[in-house]
């Protein structure tokens, strides 16, 4: 009967030993690491760049293939090369859109919410100037709040939903 007992405690001891053996081993492949959040922090320093540079297609390619972007008045544009398109009128200054030609966006240290270890939210506070409206006229001082859903797929960080808010005028700025 002892033996039996015993028996039965070590198979059961093995077999949980196996169960942590396996969750630990799937942690350490699949955890979020310090290297994943610069990855996201770098993605969002790129989407800067893209803007300020004036680059749609380098702005695109930030989002997955199926990636959406929603922006502050709620026109959206789904995948890369609708992404790129939405944005090249704006970038190249076309009269009746809004014309970010010679503007400037700058992003505050993005907020990142770990969600699972390979999908993170990301909010950015944004800052712009120089933006003409289709009308022509200036919008000085914008500010904003850009929330992103982002996702790694091959070892690599990318936009799977963007939704950008204009926010009120900074009394201080």
């Amino acid at each position: 009967m002892r033996y039996v007992l015993r028996l039965n405690i070590s198979v059961m001891i093995l077999g949980l030993l196996g169960t942590i053996t396996s969750m630990l081993a799937q942690g350490q492949n699949h955890s979020f690491t310090e290297i994943d959040s610069l990855a996201i922090k770098k993605s969002v320093l790129d989407f800067e760049v893209a803007f300020n540079n004036h680059d749609a297609k380098a702005l695109a390619n930030l989002f997955s293939t199926n990636g959406e972007f929603t922006n502050v008045v709620g026109a959206s544009a789904k995948g890369r090369k609708a992404i790129e398109e939405f944005h090249a009128p704006m970038f190249e200054g076309k009269p009746g859109f809004f014309s970010f030609k010679y503007s400037t966006l700058k992003n505050d240290v993005p907020k990142i919410s770990v969600i699972k270890p390979d999908v993170a939210s990301v909010d950015i506070f944004w800052t712009m100037d120089k933006c003409f409206l289709p009308d022509g006229s200036e919008s000085k001082n914008r500010r904003g709040l850009i929330t992103l859903l982002m996702f790694k797929e091959r070892e690599k960080w990318g936009i799977a939903i963007m939704h950008n808010a204009e926010l009120p005028p900074s009394v201080n700025k």
